[in-house]
């Protein structure tokens, strides 16, 4: 049985070729091109406005857009908000004195005033 099939494939492996071989060389010359048909000319309206209906109605869409993309930002602020813990929620009443920048005008000053005298006596050494 295993001969009967080793054989049944050996002569069709040898027969395949001899089919392929009716086919031509395959590093013969090439057939000569098929002529092109010439191309159509059409009219063509390379306006972007006219295949989207004008100019109304790209600003409509932008407005639109726009709108939206608004919308979007207060709802996302106004979420934001509500989410913050009250602690951390800033208090329009309040002056910044009271908040956490509790420092003195006259800290600031001062803290500026040594600033300004590094800076001089850096520019003086160089």
């Amino acid at each position: 049985m295993f001969r009967r099939t080793l054989v049944i494939a050996l002569v069709a492996a040898l027969l395949a070729p001899a089919a392929a071989l009716a086919q031509g060389g395959a590093f013969g010359p090439l057939p000569p091109p098929e002529p092109t048909p010439a191309p159509t000319v059409e009219q063509s309206n390379d306006s972007l406005t006219s295949d989207l209906g004008g100019r109304r109605t790209m600003f409509i869409i932008g407005g639109a857009l726009l709108i939206a993309f608004i919308g979007i930002g207060v709802f996302i602020s106004r979420d934001a908000r509500r989410a913050l813990p009250k602690d951390h929620r800033p208090d329009s009443r309040r002056l910044r004195e009271e908040g956490p920048h509790k420092h003195k005008r006259q800290a600031k000053a001062r803290a500026r005033a040594r600033g300004k005298a590094q800076r001089d006596a850096r520019r003086r050494n160089r």
